[in-house]
């Protein structure tokens, strides 16, 4: 769910001419390109794109609303490119909290998970702080406790964390900075309470987005392997490696690794002991109504359209079988971000994904159960 934007009030209380209203519609995609497209690096080379993205767009909010649910996912999946142009895009808005989510992004972009300018980051973030919307505001006190760690300075880090925690307890933030404060616990030898402060959030993160879900859980995995509780370390990241995500979180391939006993392979799929941790479901809110879209009529004679479909059947499924563990991932990512899918058909998309993963795994009888 992506946080509010306030909308800016209208300041014209007299009647508005019809005409010149259509008018202002008409040219609402060629004036965006203008202001906007302009401060881009890679308009010239994605003119489709951008046209897309302009598609349909009658006013600044819709558009703007529109960049950040991109540049949101965009992050998630840790395309940083994109972010920073999502974020200039935003940064020049016409509209003031639009532009500060942009910068919003664009620090992110410029920290790169630590990788990149942390300077410049930490100059944007705290820009944001001043005049962003107050869940963005939220976020970028948190990311400053995380600059913060990375520079050592872990009783800033703390205050930064703490800060978020009071004005964004139950919130998505809320539940990271608590995962950054057991990482500081866990960082002094406090694994017990590292422990606690993640467990004691166990029953709601369930209703996070799915990759801070996962994230959780990793960091959870990672704390019971400190204190030697391996089995249900194991038995969690089983779930965290079979996420969609897993391709662009490569830290927590990295959790499994360690955790993995010498001999065998710890995501093999058996009985799993009595003693080992069950994670709770995810849930969201309402259960999903699968109603899928009449299909498009063809032009084409009958027989000849499944016919072709049944070749194009056989190509698709050929095509699926040569590809690699990640290249599933990143067809998955294409398939979702170039069709550019609208909120029915990602409902679609997630509740095949969550019927799937719900059904048991079939054990690979030439594998020892674990």
């Amino acid at each position: 769910m992506q946080p509010a934007v306030p909308q800016p009030q209208a300041r014209s209380p007299g009647k508005v001419c019809p005409a010149k209203a259509g008018r202002d519609n008409a040219h609402m995609s060629k004036q965006t390109e203008s202001n906007l497209f302009m401060f881009s690096p890679f308009a010239n080379k994605q003119a489709r794109f951008y046209q897309d993205l302009l598609n349909g767009v009658l006013s600044y909010p819709q558009l703007g609303n529109r960049l950040i649910r991109l540049a949101e996912q965009a992050h998630i999946f840790r395309q940083y490119d994109m972010v920073k142009e999502y974020g200039q895009l935003l940064a020049n808005f016409p509209l003031k909290p639009y532009q500060a989510i942009g910068h919003y992004f664009l620090a992110v972009a410029a920290n790169s998970k630590g990788n990149g300018d942390q300077n410049e980051a930490k100059r944007l973030f705290e820009l944001v702080v001043d005049t962003a919307p107050d869940a963005y505001k939220a976020k970028s006190i948190m990311s400053l406790g995380a600059l913060a760690f990375h520079r050592g300075d872990f009783d800033s880090a703390h205050n930064y964390l703490q800060q978020t925690l009071h004005s964004e307890k139950l919130s998505v933030a809320g539940l990271q900075a608590i995962r950054g404060i057991s990482v500081l616990k866990s960082f002094a030898g406090d694994h017990a309470h590292a422990i606690r402060d993640l467990e004691n959030i166990l029953p709601v993160i369930k209703y996070a987005p799915a990759h801070i879900y996962f994230d959780l859980l990793n960091s959870y995995a990672v704390e019971l392997g400190e204190v030697g509780r391996k089995d249900e370390a194991r038995n969690i990241m089983r779930v965290v490696l079979v996420s969609p995500f897993v391709f662009a979180y490569p830290e927590w391939r990295e959790t499994a690794q360690e955790l993995n006993p010498s001999r065998r392979s710890m995501v093999t799929i058996g009985a799993i002991p009595y003693n080992v941790l069950s994670m709770p479901a995810r849930e969201h809110g309402e259960p999903i109504s699968l109603q899928p879209k009449p299909a498009r009529v063809l032009s084409f004679a009958k027989g000849k359209k499944k016919m072709d479909k049944k070749d194009k059947d056989k190509e698709t499924q050929k095509s699926i079988e040569e590809m690699s563990f990640k290249d599933l991932g990143f067809k998955l990512l294409e398939i979702i971000t170039t069709n550019q899918a609208d909120e029915d058909q990602m409902r679609l998309i997630v509740a095949f994904a969550m019927n799937l993963f719900a059904e048991p795994s079939k054990p690979d009888p030439d594998k020892p159960a674990s």
